[in-house]
């Protein structure tokens, strides 16, 4: 979902090639040959603005503004989930109470700082309930018409939330028809509260058709498999979702347990309404538990169940309105709240991935059943063994080292913005100096955010770091980057601030996906110049990098040293795909008797600042007996060098003394061309040398270098 906003911001494209070495693990292929995301659109539309955000600000980075959005999210929840409250009639009290039970004892805090689509998800669903809440007070047609905005952006979110429709939409005729009945019965006016309801809801639909139909060629195809269906063991999977031990609700949340003590004296006091509430619940439960995952893979606690979570603090009011009254239910209540809050930090102390890569080394299937219902596996258990300064996933900690002055200035700030907030609520009534206090609050909240985006930002290897600044200056829109380091991913799309395409390959995988192959075939015959960022596989063992160089002309290579160690660090290379077809030169000289020059393939006319691409075809004559060089240079009309390009042959790949009699041998080649020098007409020389002597092979008339063809060089940027 980041992928996707990602690249609209950067290239105003949907598709996700920056990760297709995931595959179809997170996307499917489109009808351009795309990898395109399966997931709901509308959580990537959202994350647009953090992203372009992150990118335009220095010190930030998209992906790290972008986990801000449910940060953001679940405080919208919590207060949402205040006012509905105070609809339905409890105290101020009360709602303060539900907020923060909401946002600091559920699943909502760990989930808050993740970048899954279940809290929006929630959000959608809780502004729907809220729309519907003031339809049955007003009977108004706007707030119809927002409780199906608010389901069409929880469908464009998650699609599964479409089986939610059906519930809002009994509940607002169920309203409707009671605002409507005789001698006051209007046919007209239900259905113009339908028409509000229904109107945004296929408004939103066809639109989701027609991303399909641009993605897929089919409306109805949304990118899901054809083996990830409804099909899973039903009785596993709710058993699962509410009291596994590696996914119960009810044992990751006990809070809510009080909804199921509550559940009888909701019912009473709202009926319609939590006839609502609980089919909301229930229809999580009956749908995810059917899912052939319903697990949610890696994931803290059962995922799918998030934005079912307010809707439970919801019907525990009595409860909490009974334990705000009584001093004995109060205990029971403040502590039950105190274990799921401490759960909440052990989940967002350490991350998930962690736990359940640890669980692949007892040599169990992954996701195995046996590991989220036998206790032994349970997260909630194995997590506590990497609560350990070292794995903290907190920004204030970077390699097992605090940050101490970015925690004091985070603890402080929270502090002083929580006191801001006190003294704003206990004021009579809106004045100037509550507002000044909810400014200050908030202007506390953006400096905050901003010193937590600045350190996430400079957490990325220095390395790493060094060579996106390059990029960032000195490429185009017009250019590719193919990157081959999957665990980076996060960090380049962080540092990167550029337009250009970005294809994001697994090192290794042209042997084995036949897709990966035709990405590059598509940006080599889209893009001329294609920037190569590999692992740590030299080029021999990279089949990404052989295959650049086989069809490619290598221009230049870059070495950026780690701070730490200078042996180590990231290479870069710029490689060239021209779009125009090469001229054919005839040569056949042979040097040193043991190898013939056949022909030079390259421009007869190029503008200075442009890259000439020069194509040697060799032909080893007897076999050589030493590992020469390539010199091809340009010349001045005084046998001045202008331009060159230096290297062993196929850069390696196939050194002279492997070269076998009568074997042809193509060898590619790039001159960057300088935009300092004057136009005029230049000449192409090429040769070799041992390196290790710096001494040239003679060619059939004695020089030390074959003049192959002139080539004009003009000041204009075109050919």
């Amino acid at each position: 979902m980041f992928s996707v906003a990602e690249n609209l911001v950067r290239r105003g494209a949907l598709h996700i090639d920056l990760i297709h070495w995931m595959g179809l693990q997170q996307g499917t292929f489109g009808l351009d040959g795309h990898l395109y995301s399966r997931k709901g659109i509308g959580m990537s539309l959202l994350l647009v603005p953090l992203v372009w955000l992150g990118r335009s600000i220095p010190g930030w980075g998209g992906a790290t503004s972008a986990l801000l959005f449910n940060s953001v999210v679940t405080a919208a929840s919590a207060s949402l989930l205040f006012f509905i409250v105070r609809q339905l009639g409890y105290t101020e009290r009360d709602a303060l109470t539900a907020g923060l039970v909401f946002g600091l004892a559920t699943l909502a805090w760990p989930y808050a700082k993740t970048c899954f689509s279940e809290p929006l998800a929630g959000l959608c669903l809780l502004l729907a309930f809220w729309a519907a809440l003031r339809f049955r007070q007003r009977g108004d047609l706007a707030t119809a018409a927002i409780c199906g905005i608010a389901l069409v952006l929880a469908i464009a979110t998650r699609y599964a939330s479409v089986i939610m429709v059906p519930l809002f939409g009994a509940f607002i005729i169920h309203q409707a028809g009671q605002r409507f009945v005789p001698p006051r019965r209007n046919i007209a006016a239900l259905g113009r509260v339908l028409g509000a309801f229904t109107l945004p809801l296929a408004t939103g639909v066809a639109l989701l058709a027609l991303y399909n139909i641009a993605r897929y060629g089919n409306p109805l195809d949304t990118g899901y498999l054809a083996e990830e269906r409804f099909d899973g063991d039903w009785a596993q999977g709710i058993a699962g979702l509410l009291v596994s031990p590696g996914r119960g609700l009810f044992l990751y949340t006990p809070v809510l347990l009080l909804a199921l003590a509550a559940a009888p004296a909701f019912g009473r006091c709202h009926r319609s309404i939590a006839v609502l509430v609980y089919a909301i619940v229930l229809g999580h439960v009956l749908l995810y538990g059917k899912w052939f995952m319903w697990h949610g893979g890696y994931a803290w606690g059962p995922r799918f169940m998030v934005p079912a979570v307010p809707f439970l603090v919801l019907s525990m009011l009595p409860t909490i309105t009974w334990a705000l009254r009584s001093p004995y239910w109060r205990g029971a209540f403040v502590t039950l709240v105190a274990l799921s809050g401490l759960i909440q930090v052990l989940g967002l102390s350490v991350h998930f991935e962690l736990f359940q890569t640890r669980l692949l080394d007892t040599g169990l299937p992954l996701f195995a059943p046996i590991t989220f219902f036998d206790p032994r596996y349970s997260p909630l258990i194995g997590q506590l063994e990497f609560l350990r300064l070292e794995h903290l996933d907190f920004v204030w900690v970077t390699q097992g080292h605090i940050d101490w002055k970015l925690l004091a200035v985070l603890l402080g700030g929270s502090t002083l913005m929580g006191w801001l907030l006190v003294q704003a609520a206990r004021a009579p009534e809106v004045c100037s100096g509550s507002l000044w206090k909810m400014a200050g609050t908030v202007m506390l909240l953006i400096t905050l955010s901003a010193a937590v985006l600045a350190a996430a930002h400079q957490r990325w290897p220095d390395d790493l770091h060094r060579v996106v600044e390059w990029l960032n200056t000195h490429t185009r829109a017009a250019d590719a980057i193919v990157i081959a380091t999957p665990e980076e991913t996060t960090a380049f799309a962080d540092l990167y601030r550029g337009h250009a395409a970005v294809l994001g390959l697994n090192p290794g995988t042209l042997a084995r996906e036949a897709r990966a192959f035709d990405a590059l075939h598509r940006i080599a015959a889209t893009h001329e110049h294609v920037w190569w960022l590999p692992n740590w596989l030299p080029p021999a063992q990279s089949d990404i990098e052989s295959w650049l160089m086989r069809h490619g002309f290598r221009v230049e290579e870059r070495f950026f040293p780690r701070r730490e160690n200078a042996s180590e660090g990231k290479r870069l290379v710029l490689y060239f795909f021209p779009r125009q077809p090469l001229h054919k030169h005839p040569v056949g000289v042979s040097l040193g008797d043991e190898i013939m020059l056949q022909d030079v393939a390259t421009w007869e006319t190029v503008p200075w600042g442009d890259i000439l691409p020069v194509e040697l075809t060799w032909k080893a004559l007897r076999p050589p007996t030493a590992d020469y060089r390539v010199f091809v240079q340009l010349w001045d009309a005084a046998g001045e060098r202008v331009a060159g390009a230096d290297g062993a042959p196929m850069q390696s790949q196939h050194p002279t003394s492997h070269w076998r009699p009568g074997e042809t041998i193509i060898d590619r080649h790039a001159l960057l061309l300088s935009p300092v020098h004057v136009s005029g007409d230049y000449q192409l020389v090429v040769g070799m040398y041992l390196p290790e002597s710096g001494t040239r092979l003679r060619a059939q008339d004695g020089g030390d270098a074959v003049v192959v063809t002139t080539i004009h060089v003009t000041t204009s940027v075109s050919r």
